[in-house]
């Protein structure tokens, strides 16, 4: 929550155009660290993988330490939201119904904060290491493909102090009904929910990105900074032609998946379950769709990865033809796309929850907008853990574009993305 309040206001300064937001990397960037940026196979928009080393570990530099700068973007910034409110529903015909309601709900940060950006002094970076060679097992090491890019951080953005969030709410409610006077009912309604959670000090929200280019090895440091374009929008909303784009996609995509449903019931439990494994494993699932990628042009480097060996054993042994090799691919691909921690509720679910989820996506594709059931799965409830996801599926125009600049993808791929993991991962599910 404090994330997307944070990137308001970076927006609303005017700091925004090159900084970066990802959930998956934020906290873990400091200045010089190096990252890989990548296009999606499948999609037009970056990827950015951090590389446990920093500019001056890929020359073997122990000692640098560049000078720099930070100013104060926002000082002492508080945000605290009241609601309070009451209603009262009546109801005629030959019986009555009656609904009254009182809720009170605080939202806010407990105390002010401040928010700096810090930035390396390029020039001295750029003095440092242009012109400068990377050994050939360093470069190896990288692994980068012909696309790919390498670049740093300069510039961070992160909060001076801890930052702790509270949420309170408390609602109170009556319903009675009587019905021809031959019953009454009154169900009394108390729900109360308290929580708070703290974002420890110099904790990064958002970076900035300068692109190393390499010829032969050699480095030379951009004079600016990676523009970031996440692209396919210009607008806050997805209009109907765009939808129209969106649904045209993922049937179109969804004929690349059909031949993992036309695999043997016992293949199709193995992958899911090889899956899952992958998954379990820092950066394996990355790992597997350049190993997927490898493999559907011909033979592919043996993975370090224990869970990646393991789905790519199970491929080879069923001798798979090529097409259900280009199904993997695209299934996997579309998972990396989306937070790993989302992902393992919904490669673990039941083939109930995910013929729901299916049914969604169907709906999506032919009427442009999906609802759940009256009585829905509880991992699809409100509380559930894949609310997210039917919530995602059904969501209106403002929805799906907050849920986008939380995952930084761009709404219509993001709603892609998850629209082919349901159906990838249900066309893998046993069936009952």
């Amino acid at each position: 929550m404090f994330a997307a309040e944070t990137k308001a206001i970076i927006r609303s300064v005017g700091a925004e155009k090159n900084l970066i937001s990802n959930t998956n990397l934020n906290k873990q960037m400091d200045l010089l660290t190096v990252v890989r940026i990548k296009r999606g196979h499948f999609w037009e928009f970056p990827k950015y993988k951090k590389i446990d080393c920093t500019l001056p570990d890929l020359l073997g530099e122990e000692k640098f330490s560049p000078d720099s700068e930070e100013k104060v973007l926002v000082e002492d910034f508080q945000t605290r939201v009241e609601t309070g409110g009451s209603g009262k529903l009546e109801g005629g015909y030959e019986g009555k119904a009656e609904v009254s309601v009182s809720s009170d709900i605080v939202d806010g940060l407990v105390q002010p904060v401040s928010i700096k950006i810090k930035k390396v002094n390029l020039t001295a970076v750029r003095s440092k290491f242009s012109g400068r060679t990377i050994n050939k097992q360093t470069l190896n090491l990288l692994k980068l493909k012909e696309k790919d890019k390498l670049a740093f951080v300069y510039e961070t953005v992160y909060n001076t102090g801890p930052v702790t969030m509270i949420r309170k709410g408390n609602q109170q409610g009556c319903l009675s009904a009587s019905f021809q006077k031959m019953a009454k009912m009154c169900v009394s309604v108390n729900k109360k929910e308290d929580t708070t959670f703290t974002v420890p000090e110099n904790s990064t929200f958002a970076f900035s990105l300068v692109e190393i280019n390499l010829e032969d090895g050699e480095m030379e440091i951009q004079l600016q900074s990676w523009d970031h374009k996440r692209g396919g929008l210009t607008s806050d909303a997805l209009n109907c032609e765009i939808m129209e784009q969106v649904r045209d996609r993922i049937e179109m995509k969804e004929s690349i998946l059909m031949p993992l449903e036309g695999l043997p019931e016992s293949t199709r439990g193995d992958l899911l379950k090889s899956l899952r494994e992958v998954l379990k494993e820092e950066d394996a699932l990355s790992e597997l769709e350049e190993t997927l990628d490898q493999s559907s042009k011909g033979s592919y480097e043996c993975p370090q990865s224990v869970a990646v060996s393991s789905f790519m054993y199970l491929l080879d042994k069923s001798k798979v033809s090529t097409q259900v090799k280009d199904a993997a691919l695209l299934l996997v691909s579309a998972m990396e796309a989306l937070p790993e921690e989302m992902l393992r509720p919904l490669t673990s679910c039941g083939p109930e929850i995910l013929t729901v989820l299916s049914q969604l996506v169907e709906n999506l594709k032919d009427e442009g907008e999906a609802c759940l059931p009256e009585s829905p799965p509880v991992p699809l409830q409100q509380d559930g853990e894949l609310h997210w996801a039917a919530k995602l599926l059904c969501s209106s125009d403002e929805t799906l574009t907050e849920l986008s600049e939380i995952l930084d993808l761009p709404p219509e791929v993001l709603l892609e993305v998850l629209a082919l993991t349901v159906l990838g991962v249900h066309m893998l599910q046993p069936r009952e």
